[in-house]
């Protein structure tokens, strides 16, 4: 089975630094790829997710949340075309939750509210949040501390054009 590693709050603000690159060579046995510097890997090989996990702990310099995903799960939410209809000049995001939400939103979620919003959660499928934001101001805001604040759990977010690239080195393999 394949998967997906998404690594919580690394390279960011100067914290928990490391090379993604350097993590998929020590784990070339298990057919890693990087996906830029955010903490994104595809992982081929056939392993548990339980001794991926491990395998990943023992190789970072730092503890963080490591968020494992099968592979098809982020595969049959490309498929479905979650963003046929965002909104024009929006830019979408994928966030995985690291634990349940208990709180259900009413969608789509604005903030600020709408119209003038920054960022729209649009769904949330069980651990998988999607949104889009959009620049109105100077400065983007970004999803992820969105999410993290409306549904009361950590998380961390993707890009959809890195979630793309997921699937292009899924589908290589």
């Amino acid at each position: 089975m394949a998967w997906v590693v998404l690594l919580r709050a690394v390279n960011v603000g100067g914290a928990r630094r490391f090379q993604p690159s350097g993590l998929a060579k020590e784990l070339t046995d298990l057919d890693v790829t990087g996906l830029g510097a955010a903490g994104t890997f595809v992982v081929r090989a056939p392993v548990t997710e339980r001794a991926l996990r491990r395998r990943i702990e023992q190789a970072l310099p730092f503890g963080t949340e490591i968020l494992v995903c099968p592979a098809k799960e982020i595969q049959e939410l490309i498929r479905s075309d979650p963003f046929e209809k965002a909104p024009s000049g929006a830019k979408p995001y994928l966030s995985v939750l690291v634990a349940p939400s208990v709180v259900a939103l009413s969608l789509p979620y604005h903030v600020p509210p709408a119209p003038d919003w920054d960022v729209q959660v649009q769904e949330v499928r069980g651990r998988y949040v999607l949104s889009v934001a959009r620049r109105l101001t100077d400065r983007l805001t970004y999803p992820n501390p969105v999410v993290e604040k409306a549904l009361h759990v950590g998380a961390t977010t993707r890009g959809w054009a890195t979630v793309l690239s997921i699937d292009e080195r899924l589908r290589a393999s």
